[in-house]
């Protein structure tokens, strides 16, 4: 029910084997579904308009992937939970499903943490996370009701809970026993209670969601959702039962996380509010056209749509103008797990004792490293790389949608691939070739190596679907 890779995030130029399963099942619905007409005879479980309903558990196939690319060695994490109630129980602690007595049916967690300056951010989170994650749980529901706070409140106290708890012990660690560590990691987490999932980022790892959708949905007409080709797909329409588009059905996707680069306006506000500064520059990726593989032909593909449509910046571009902002000159993101010397509890005086910490707003004294501006204090104010995620929510399974898959990866997928692509590549993958969610991930992550990318890749893929449950 748990997977944390062993030989992940090891110093060497290690080739993991991809992961793959299935959980969920226990969370229930009645789903409706278009029969043919005459197929079969009208009954109780049909509506006036030829809709059948149905009781079915939801579940998800999870496949997993991670590629050391060309760096000498892969300081990505990833965490693979099936079943959170059964290990929150083993603990003897107490889920959500204990605390309100059985509405909550079932929970997942997915994580990806991609290390910067050394493995050990990212190993420490893969390793601590889940615990904290299930102690904060704990907690809240031996002193909460479910029927005072929903699914999506109690989520967001945990989540939020545990990764401040994530950032508080790593940087402690890293000066103890005379430890030097200077390290730190992003992080993407998906925590799925019953249907909803709770999407939790701190730096440039992305999560994606792709939803195939009868005609008219309403939730469509958002402007974050944007539809998949639909010049291209004009006539192709989805057919659930043939794993194929037909009639009256079409694919959407949106990017549910944004990435915390200090070029954002609030972050690059909060670093200045710290007196930090930040440092821009701009490179054109020409060694990216030299590690790319035009054999592929899905690379050539992607090359060549985004050479027809100059309309936008593409990501698969080896030509492309890439603007790179630098947190005090040094950090390519605003918020992270460890990076002790961007953050204000970790560069106090030796005696001050700090027990819990959300924002500390008192100054302190910038690390030596630090190349600093003329006339620069050396002093902050606060911390300048933040520790807080940010936190969004989705519903799986809403009226309307067909089937739906999550895309969650860190940016050494992102640096080469927009996330129309890598919607393409996993819908081609998952329904037209009926692939599983193991064989999805792998190919996205080879795809970005072969797209060029410069860095480690990390990729999680979940399907999530309804199986009908027998009547008895």
């Amino acid at each position: 029910d748990i997977f944390i890779p062993r030989k992940a995030s090891i110093l060497e130029k290690a080739r993991l084997q991809p992961y793959g399963c299935i959980g969920g099942g226990l969370f229930t619905s009645m789903r409706h579904a278009q029969v043919e007409e005459d197929s079969i005879p009208f009954d109780d479980d049909m509506n006036d308009t030829g809709n059948r309903a149905f009781l079915s558990g939801l579940k998800w196939e999870v496949g997993a992937s991670s590629e050391c690319g060309i760096r000498n060695s892969n300081e990505d994490s990833y965490v693979v939970i099936n079943n959170l109630d059964e290990m929150i129980s083993s603990q003897g602690l107490t889920s959500f499903a204990e605390q309100d007595v059985g509405q909550t049916k079932q929970q997942g967690l997915f994580a990806i943490f991609d290390g910067h300056v050394g493995n050990q951010a990212a190993r420490f989170s893969a390793e601590k996370f889940p615990e904290m994650l299930m102690e904060e749980q704990s907690a809240l529901a031996s002193r909460d009701s479910a029927i005072l706070s929903s699914i999506e409140d109690r989520t967001l106290e945990v989540l939020s809970n545990a990764f401040d708890r994530l950032d508080r012990e790593f940087c402690s660690l890293c000066t103890r026993d005379g430890r030097e560590w200077d390290s730190g990691s992003t992080a993407l987490a998906a925590l799925v209670v019953d249907d909803v999932v709770t999407l939790a980022n701190l730096g440039d790892c992305r999560g994606v969601v792709c939803r195939v959708v009868s005609s008219g949905i309403a939730e469509t007409a958002d402007s974050e959702w944007q539809e998949l080709d639909p010049e291209d797909d004009e006539d192709m329409l989805w057919d659930r039962a043939n794993g194929a588009f037909s009639s009256g059905e079409r694919l959407y996707w949106r990017e549910v996380t944004e990435t915390h680069s200090p070029l954002l306006p609030e972050e690059e506000e909060r670093i200045n509010a710290a007196n930090g500064w930040i440092m821009k520059e701009t490179e054109i990726p020409t060694g990216q056209i030299h590690r790319m593989d035009f054999f592929d032909e899905d690379v050539v593909d992607i090359v060549k749509r985004c050479f027809a449509d100059r309309i936008g910046q593409h990501r698969s571009d080896p030509a492309r103008s890439i603007q790179i902002a630098r947190t005090c000159g040094d950090l390519a993101v605003s918020r992270a797990i460890g990076d002790r010397d961007f953050k204000a509890a970790y560069n106090l005086p030796t005696q001050t004792v700090i027990e819990q910490r959300k924002e500390i707003a008192m100054t302190w004294d910038g690390p030596s490293v630090f190349i600093y501006p003329e006339g620069h204090s050396g002093r902050f104010k606060g911390d300048l790389v933040s520790s807080v995620p940010d936190v969004k929510f989705f519903k799986i399974g809403q009226e309307g949608v067909v089937d739906e898959f999550l895309i969650m990866a860190c940016d050494g997928l992102w640096d080469v691939m927009d996330a129309d692509d890598a919607v393409r590549i996993a819908k081609n993958l998952l329904f037209d070739k009926k692939l599983s969610a193991k064989d999805g991930a792998e190919r996205l992550a080879e795809l970005a190596t072969h797209l060029g990318s410069s860095d480690n890749i990390t990729v999680i893929l979940i399907r999530f679907y309804w199986e009908e449950i027998d009547k008895k």
